[in-house]
């Protein structure tokens, strides 16, 4: 999988470019602020239909103009060439068009292209809030999972008028047993969402251990643990994962009417990381965090492989500065002759020379994007 030919119009700070990578590394060399990280986040908003570094889609229009749009010829070695665009209007619903077609479903384009990100809110999943690993299990299972994508905007609309009735009943404008209706739909969307994220991260947790004991050493081991806040014991059926969810929301309906909100459910869920049995989050180091990060993120590109049959594009986001050279030379191994890849650099010598010497430059400045 790699992207052909790439166009991006009113996109942060670009006002119309458009530049070709190659199939292997291509480096992206520039000052700060020239729009490196740019085409890197426009790569990832066509992958997933979201920015990796904000939520609001008005962040990502260029200051003066009311619209945005990206662009991009991607060949499939599974599913055939595609082309995908995404358009972004300001206090407006972003549109999708896959081979020039308008899709009304934004989520259509999710995963029409897989890519992995690597940047410096990865340690922010690792040692950050519950919500940074939530958004990181939306976006990557998002990609592999067309169910994932529906069910979850699905069950979004459901919390939120769950909410609202939950906030009613707590001022005595509604009774409890209004809430069934709602209760019944956030378990039929919510049960897709646990087991999916359950499927995930087990795969996910088998490969970058073993990826974390090669960056340790061999010294360390790495787990995964997907943390529902549905107690589930153990691995079970969508079926059984419902009933649990369904008992457990429930027994929590009294709590959740004197909390004014819900308690249970996915929107609750979190993730450890553990070295040696100790939690990263609290007791790693920050080498070893980064070094979680990063085997879970090269873990993440050899997921999306097995799953979609093909490789995803990598997105590496300033690896000079974020990065050490063991652990950028451990990526640059992990994704050459693998994987089209994308960098983000300051200046050349920030990459070895037999890096650069395989790699395909390209010089950024002021929005625009040109051929070294």
């Amino acid at each position: 999988m790699r992207i052909t030919r790439f166009h991006i119009t009113n996109f942060r700070n670009y006002i119309d470019d458009s530049f070709q990578p190659d199939e292997g590394i291509n480096v992206l060399v520039g000052p700060n602020g020239q729009g490196k990280s740019a085409i890197l986040e426009a790569a990832y908003v066509l992958a997933t239909s979201k920015s990796h570094r904000t939520s609001r889609d008005g962040d990502l229009i260029r200051i003066g103009s009311n619209w945005a749009r990206v662009t991009a010829e991607v060949e499939r070695e599974e599913r055939g060439d595609v082309i995908l665009e995404i358009t972004l209007v300001r206090n407006e619903k972003k549109t999708v068009r896959i081979n020039r077609v308008k899709h009304e479903k934004v989520g259509d384009i999710v995963g029409q292209m897989n890519a992995v990100i690597f940047s410096s809110s990865d340690l922010d999943m690792v040692k950050g809030e519950p919500s940074n690993r939530r958004r990181f299990l939306n976006l990557e299972v998002s990609q592999i999972s067309p169910q994932y994508v529906y069910a979850l905007g699905r069950y979004k609309r459901v919390l939120e008028q769950r909410n609202k009735v939950v906030k009613e009943a707590r001022i005595g404008r509604t009774n409890g047993r209004s809430l069934e209706v709602w209760d019944e739909q956030l378990v039929r969307y919510g049960s897709i969402l646990i087991e999916k994220r359950a499927v995930f991260v087990r795969r996910l947790s088998e490969i970058a251990e073993r990826v974390y004991n090669q960056l340790a050493g061999g010294l360390e081991n790495l787990e995964v643990f997907y943390e529902p806040s549905v107690r589930i014991d153990s691995p079970k059926s969508q079926e059984e994962i419902s009933e649990t969810f369904a008992k457990q929301l429930l027994d929590a309906r009294k709590a959740d009417i004197v909390r004014g909100t819900t308690t249970k459910g996915p929107h609750r869920d979190d993730i450890s990381f553990k070295v040696n049995d100790m939690e990263v989050r609290y007791y790693g180091s920050q080498g070893q965090q980064r070094s979680v990060a990063l085997a879970v993120k090269l873990a993440e590109i050899g997921l999306v492989e097995e799953t979609v049959g093909e490789p995803p594009i990598a997105l590496l986001d300033d690896v000079g500065a974020e990065l050490d050279q063991q652990r950028r030379a451990q990526v640059f191994d992990f994704v050459y002759d693998r994987c089209q890849t994308l960098v983000t650099v300051t200046a050349v010598r920030e990459l070895p020379q037999e890096i650069l010497a395989r790699s395909t430059l390209f010089t950024v400045a002021s929005g625009t994007v040109q051929r070294a």
